[in-house]
Formats: C-alpha cells, structure tokens, sequence
C-alpha cells in the first residue's frame, strides 16, 4: 500500500508540473512541498513558465533558496533557450528576495559564478560593482576570485589582467595566493607560459604572496600541454628544492609526463607513491597509466593495474579503461585474454566497442571457439538501445556465426 501511495503521489506530481508547463502562464506561487516544486521546474519546457516557478519558490520557501543545484539548473536551462533576459530576471530578483536576506558575501559570489556560467559577464561585473560598492565591507580575496573566474572562464583576458591589477586596491585588499593563481591560469591559457614564469618569480619580491603546489601544477600542465619537457622537468625540479608536497595534480601531471616518454614502470612507482604517502589517487592516474602500458605493448601490467584499480577502491572501475584494453588486446590476437576482459566488460552492464567486438569474435571462431563468441554476441545485445540496435545488427549480419 506504501509502495501504491508513493507512485500515485509521484504520479500527481508530474500531472500536476506537465499542466503547469503547457497550460498556465500564471504557475501558482506554492505548492505543497519542496519536490512538488522542483519537479515542476524541471518538467517545463517553457522558458517563461520556468521563470515563474522559480522566482515564486524562491521568495516563498528559505530551503528552496538554499538548494544550489536548483540554481544552476534553472540557469542552465534558461541559457540554452537563449533567454538571458529570463536568467538576469530570476537572479536580480534574488537580491530583494526575503528568503535570501541578509545578502552575505557568499550571496553576491553565489550570482557572480551563475552569470558567469550563463556567459553573462557584464552583468557578473555589475553584481561584483554591487558588492563592494556596500557601506558594509564585507567582500574579501574570496569576491577578487570569483570575478576573476568570471572573466578567465569567459575568457575575458584583457579585462582578467586589467582587474588583477586594479581592484584589490578598490576593495582595499591584498590578492593572495589563490588570485594569483588565477592570473598564473590566464597567461598559460592565453599561451603565454613566459610571463606566468615572470609572475611566480615575482611574487614574493613584488606581493610578498608565496607561490603554493598549486601555483606550480599550473606550470606543470601548461608545460604538458606544449609538451615542453625541459621547462616541465625544471619546474619540478623548484618543487622539489623548495620543499613543497605534490598533491593529487602534481602526481597526475608527473605520471603523464612520464608514460608520454613510455617509462610507464616508473609511473607506476608514482601510483605507489601517492599512496603510501596516502594521496588518493583519481581515475586519471590509473588510466593514463594503463593507456600506457597498452601502447608500449605490456598487456599484463595494464591488465594488472586495472585489477588494481577496481580492488584499491579509490576510485570507481572506468569504462574506457577496459574498452582500451579489449581493443589492443584484440589488435595483439589476444583473443583468450580479450574475452575474459569483454566479460568483465558486460557484467558490469557496460556496451564494449563495436570494432573491438567485432574482431574479438571474429578471432574466437578462428580459435574454434563459436560457442563463446555467441555467447559475447547475445549479452551484448541485451545492452543495445535505440539506434545501435541497427548499428550492430549491420556488423552481426557479416559475421562468421
């Protein structure tokens, strides 16, 4: 009965938003619980409708406007109808809100990032002009980021270097670290890796400001990135002399640099750094690692590490680390080994690449191995929705089966 009441509710739910969405260009201005309301927002396809709903939650329910992921929806969608009349609507409505008083820091920070993330930086601008414009001084380096972010994101250069420059003095604070950071990301995005060098050199002369691990991971990925390894290697090299703990970055960006060099064992010993110094490692630090490993040939190892990687528990198993090992496995005519690997493949409901499957089952009824080959194809095509339906029914049809 429980289990009856819950679906006739969910039901009423989406009847009830679906109305709203296609019928009332007046939505009501409560509904009766917190899910009632975001349902109603994310079923509507009207832009206008979208607006409504979320300015009246908004103003009327506190929880409503703490839900920050409801925000970034709204924008998000708003955005992608091209209504960034409807995206300034929803949120300088939210300075007069009464479910967002007092306006906090966070506050204006929280409207400068979802108008950065609309691509409105002009009006991100004037929201930051707001906050500091206050009697109440309470905007701090946190506000100089977020501004920042805006622009580099947007990839706003001129106006990122000219505010660097002059708003810490407006706001009557100091950048900091984190500031500086943010200028050391513009120039390597801009390609202008020299002058990011000159400013990590200057920033204990000129701000007194020490550059941290993070200030040199930007160096590090910038350097990757052109694949400049002498600049890579030097900048280590500063990490290293001046004491500094690589985080989960600099190991990621360290293992990269050496499996692009194919010293894929040496990377390995990386991973097993990281955790005897006990930083989590993420799922690039292992996939980069078994990439390498297949492109160098070694099978085993790759096979090995990515046992590892489901069984350490840092990081959830990667379908695309198994798909690139089902594919040189097979292009090595290693059909045993790629079978197991495509079983794995399946039962964790995943759909293996279709030129990988193709030549796998071709090599298994070259191995007199049918029966196998069969049954890969039949799991397989449990998995298969919509179009690749079609897709593989083509491949399965020239088949040897």
């Amino acid at each position: 009965m429980a289990a009856l009441r819950r679906t006739s509710n969910h039901l009423l739910l989406l009847s009830r938003a679906r109305h709203f969405s296609i019928s009332s260009s007046s939505p009501p201005s409560t509904f009766h619980s917190f899910r009632a309301a975001k349902s109603a927002i994310i079923t509507s396809s009207d832009p206008n409708v979208i607006a409504d709903l979320f300015i009246a939650q908004s103003s009327a329910s506190s929880r409503f406007a703490r839900h920050r992921p409801i925000y970034s929806l709204v924008v998000r969608r708003l955005s992608r109808a091209n209504r960034s009349d409807l995206v300034e609507r929803i949120l300088e409505h939210q300075k007069s809100s009464p479910a967002a008083s007092p306006l906090s820091e966070g506050f204006y920070i929280r409207l400068i990032t979802l108008y950065s993330d609309a691509g409105m930086v002009d009006q991100a601008l004037r929201t930051f002009n707001d906050l500091i414009s206050k009697s109440e001084k309470i905007q701090t380096e946190k506000s100089l980021c977020a501004i920042l972010t805006a622009f580099l994101n947007n990839k706003f250069f001129d106006q990122f270097h000219d505010s660097f420059a002059a708003f810490p003095a407006k706001m009557s604070i100091s950048a900091g670290v984190k500031s500086h950071n943010l200028a050391l990301k513009a120039y390597c995005e801009e390609n202008r890796v020299e002058m990011a060098v000159e400013l990590i050199e200057n920033m204990e002369k000129e701000a007194r400001v020490l550059p941290d691990i993070d200030s040199f991971n930007v160096l590090l990925g910038a350097y990757l990135k052109r694949k400049d390894w002498l600049g890579f290697d030097k900048t280590m090299k500063e990490v290293l002399r001046r004491g500094l703990e690589g985080n989960v970055t600099t190991y990621k960006y360290r293992i990269m640099r050496l499996c692009k060099d194919k010293e894929c064992a040496r990377a390995r010993k990386l991973l097993d750094e990281m955790v005897s110094k006990e930083i989590k490692p993420n799922a690039a630090c292992y996939n980069t690692i078994i990439y390498g490993f297949c492109k160098v040939g070694d099978l085993d190892s790759a096979k090995i590490l990515l046992e590892r990687m489901s069984n350490d528990g840092y990081v959830l198993p990667c379908s695309s680390a198994y798909y690139a090992l089902l594919r040189h496995m097979v292009e090595e005519g290693e059909f045993d080994s790629g079978l197991e690997v495509c079983k794995q493949i399946l039962t964790r409901k995943w759909v293996p690449p279709f030129e990988a499957m193709e030549s796998l089952v071709k090599g298994l009824v070259n191995l007199s191995k049918l029966e196998e080959a069969k049954e890969m194809v039949e799991k397989m095509k449990t998995r298969l929705k919509g179009p690749a339906v079609d897709s593989w029914g083509k491949i399965e049809a020239a088949l040897p089966l």
